[in-house]
Order: C-alpha cells, then sequence, then structure tokens
C-alpha cells in the first residue's frame, strides 16, 4: 500500500511508538496500563502500546527490570516502568548491535547469525538455573508463546 502520509493511514495510526524513540518512555507504559489487568508481558508486545518487542526480548527485559511476566499490567509502579522502559531499549539495541537472535536457521541480511542468543540470561533456559540467584527458572506458555522467568527475581 502506498501512502502520502503513512502515519496517518488506517493501519498504522494506531499504533504505538517504536521503543528506540523518544517517546517511548515509563511514564507512557504507565499511563496506558492504568485500569489493565493483562498480564505485562502480552501489555508490552501489544503493538498498540509498543511497536517491536517480540517474545524473545520481552522474556529477556521484564527479568532485567525484575518484573513477574503475569503480574497485572495497572498494578505497576511508574518507578518500575522507567526500569523497564531502559530495559527493553537496552535489551534491543544490544541485540541489533549483535546482529539479532538467531534460534535456528535466521541469518541476517548478510547471511550471517544474529548472536545475540548467546546472551539471554532467561529465554530457552527454563529449569535452569538462574544467573542471579541460582532459583530454577520456570517455563510457561502465556498467549501460545514461551515464557521464561524466575520466581524469587521478578516480583
Amino acid at each position: 500500500l502506498w501512502s502520502e502520509t503513512p502515519d496517518s493511514h488506517r493501519l498504522l495510526a494506531s499504533l504505538g511508538p517504536e521503543p528506540l524513540a523518544p517517546e517511548f518512555n515509563g511514564p507512557l507504559l504507565y499511563r496506558q496500563s492504568r485500569g489493565k489487568q493483562t498480564p505485562v508481558k502480552s501489555f508490552i508486545m501489544d503493538n498498540h502500546i509498543v511497536v517491536g518487542v517480540g517474545n524473545i526480548y520481552a522474556n529477556e527485559a521484564l527479568f532485567k527490570a525484575g518484573i513477574h511476566p503475569k503480574r497485572a499490567a495497572g498494578r505497576i509502579s511508574l518507578s518500575r516502568y522507567h526500569r523497564l522502559a531502559t530495559e527493553i531499549r537496552e535489551t534491543l539495541s544490544m541485540a541489533i548491535l549483535m546482529g539479532g537472535t538467531t534460534l535456528r536457521d535466521f541469518v541476517n541480511s548478510d547471511g550471517k547469525p544474529g548472536y545475540f542468543a548467546q546472551s539471554l540470561l532467561v529465554y530457552g533456559h527454563g529449569g535452569e538455573a538462574c544467573q542471579e540467584c541460582g532459583m530454577t527458572l520456570k517455563e510457561i506458555r502465556m498467549n501460545q508463546r514461551t515464557t521464561v522467568y524466575c520466581g524469587q527475581c521478578q516480583r
């Protein structure tokens, strides 16, 4: 589809900001989350809230921010959303620098695999010891997606 004004196109107008854009921040997440009972992991993967936060990166950012993925989005404080927004940006920035996350046969435009998979702290490590506290990482399914978290570090 072609549009002279893509930001106002009906398929794009309702999308949230890019996570690396200046308008993406903790206060935005906090405002958007008020009154929502949806799990925070689903909330940050909703393209109407923020675009581009996929399953793997949501797992990693929530772990780094110390937020349980099943916690209701509307019950998270502004200060914790500040930290989560920072962790989302840092996680995605690091993944970009490392060429993405190759789990099977994905390669980038140069034909090279992404190396961020070697930096994953929780995703793909269900049943293993948490690198922070040593407790066993739990693996569950949320919205038909693998979710890995530490029951001790993430509240």
